[in-house]
């Protein structure tokens, strides 16, 4: 029996004119923000983006199968906007979050909270930055340093 391979027609149903590229995977803060970390030079560390939650955290062992997919779901489609890795195996080091207007909304201090306990649950510090036009190198690395300290 011999294989044949999917044309991209046979493997999706979803109609290919509905998808755009967009412009930039961040938005203005974050990449401005994102060239002050890159600024920092933290040797041995390199910064991921956009990370999703369910790439750094697993579900722990002896839930029940209902609840064990309740909590991987949860996590599933949430990210983290900035992490920092040791360069040489990818272990996490800490969660940056950029916190512009939207994280007053009711739904995102949920959204943040949740994220908190995942963070604090798994022992990964998380440092919330309030988003802005241009950023203090000085204050972030004083922030990152206060935060990896506390691990």
């Amino acid at each position: 029996m011999a294989l044949k391979a999917k044309s991209a027609s046979q493997q999706t149903t979803e109609k290919p004119d509905v998808y755009y590229l967009k412009k930039s995977l961040f938005s203005p803060a974050e990449r401005s923000f994102l060239g002050v970390l890159e600024s920092l030079n933290y040797e041995g560390v390199t910064i991921a983006s956009k990370v999703r939650l369910a790439d750094v955290f697993g579900i722990k062992k002896g839930l029940e199968r209902g609840d064990r997919q309740r909590a991987l779901n949860r996590i599933s489609a949430k990210h983290v906007d900035f992490l920092l890795m040791h360069q040489t195996d990818g272990a996490p080091l800490l969660g940056i979050e950029l916190d512009d207007s939207s994280h007053d909304e009711h739904d995102r201090i949920a959204r943040d909270a949740f994220v908190d306990t995942v963070f604090a649950s798994a022992g990964l510090p998380i440092l919330h930055v309030v988003a802005k036009a241009a950023y203090d190198p000085k204050e972030i690395h004083r922030q990152i340093d206060q935060s990896l300290a506390g691990k």
